[in-house]
């Protein structure tokens, strides 16, 4: 552990924002830092309820966001926003649309909004969204949105880490079947059908609450379907609403504690390849290894005696 990384864990305990701020740079940056800045943190208060807003590009998902955080200000919560972004193609950095259309929010103490680069992840999240979200928890911060890039076949990662998924869905994105190929019946908690006023809300409305009523349901609780107008600050109360009500829900049947516990045993593999990634560059970095990829590159050995090499000096390391 780094002598300025003990003094910023400090500050991010005490509420400082700019130890909150260097923190999530140095996760981001590197992410195999999760580890090391997480075993000197004594524990994760495991406090904070997360919100996690997926859909497809163009449902407005930023403006919804931004809407949710006005309405749970007005309850005095405190409020840390991941907003992933596409990364720029040359820097790997985030775009940072995100953090330019919720802006209005960017004065209020109470609010810390992040935007990341998907860096390429699939799900559209970032590897460090995970552990920003413990940063956050640490910090004190109630409620935490995750605004994912997007949503396809292969990017659902959102349900492994919030608590509550909101899908926001527009008429013009795609009917109900779209929806249910790209495997979103099986993440949402809530469905918002955005942009009302555009032509079709109400039939995709009623498409989606079908396939929701077939699928296979673990609580009795039915699932919302809601229609909204987040630019116009339209249905926001009811959302919000279903949230809380979805919260308490699960809080009175243990199934939140029970959803959290098993994200915690499915984060060992997550935490596993970090590491091992970790041992395995620092072993491909050493002499031996880089002969074997000379010899590789002249022919002389195939790369499964490259691999072998690689995993016998692993075992020796262990």
């Amino acid at each position: 552990m780094k002598r300025d990384e003990k003094k910023l864990i400090q500050g991010l305990s005490s509420g400082n924002r700019v130890s909150l701020s260097r923190l999530i740079s140095i996760i981001e940056s590197d992410p195999s830092a999760i580890l090391r800045i997480f075993q000197s943190i004594k524990k994760v208060p495991n406090n904070v309820y997360t919100i996690g807003i997926t859909g497809p590009p163009g449902a407005g998902k930023s403006t919804l966001t931004s809407q949710i955080i006005k309405k749970f200000r007005e309850d005095g919560l405190t409020i840390g926003v991941i907003a992933v972004d596409p990364s720029s193609p040359f820097t790997g950095g985030a775009v940072l649309g995100d953090r330019i259309r919720m802006q209005e929010h960017t004065l209020d103490n109470s609010v810390f909004i992040r935007s990341l680069g998907s860096r390429g992840d699939f799900g559209g999240m970032s590897n460090s969204a995970s552990g920003i979200v413990k940063l956050f928890d640490v910090f004190g911060m109630d409620i935490v949105i995750i605004e994912t890039v997007g949503v396809g076949q292969t990017e659902l990662d959102i349900i492994k880490i919030a608590d509550c998924v909101v899908v926001t869905l527009v008429p013009e994105a795609g009917d109900g079947i779209q929806a249910m190929k790209a495997g979103l019946m099986e993440i949402g908690d809530i469905f918002v059908v955005n942009k009302s006023d555009r032509g079709g809300a109400e039939k995709l409305a009623r498409e989606i609450d079908y396939m929701a009523s077939l699928k296979k349901q673990i609580s009795q609780r039915k699932t919302k379907v809601l229609i909204a107008q987040a630019e116009n600050n339209i249905g926001i109360d009811e959302i919000i609403d279903e949230i809380k009500s979805f919260r308490k829900f699960e809080e009175s049947n243990n199934s939140l504690s029970t959803k959290r516990s098993e994200r915690k045993i499915s984060e060992i593999d997550s935490l596993l390849n970090r590491k091992l990634k970790q041992e395995l560059e620092r072993i491909k970095d050493t002499d031996k290894v880089k002969k074997a990829i000379k010899e590789l590159r002249d022919e002389k050995l195939e790369p499964d005696k490259v691999v072998e090499l690689i995993l016998n000096l692993l075992k020796k390391n262990k």
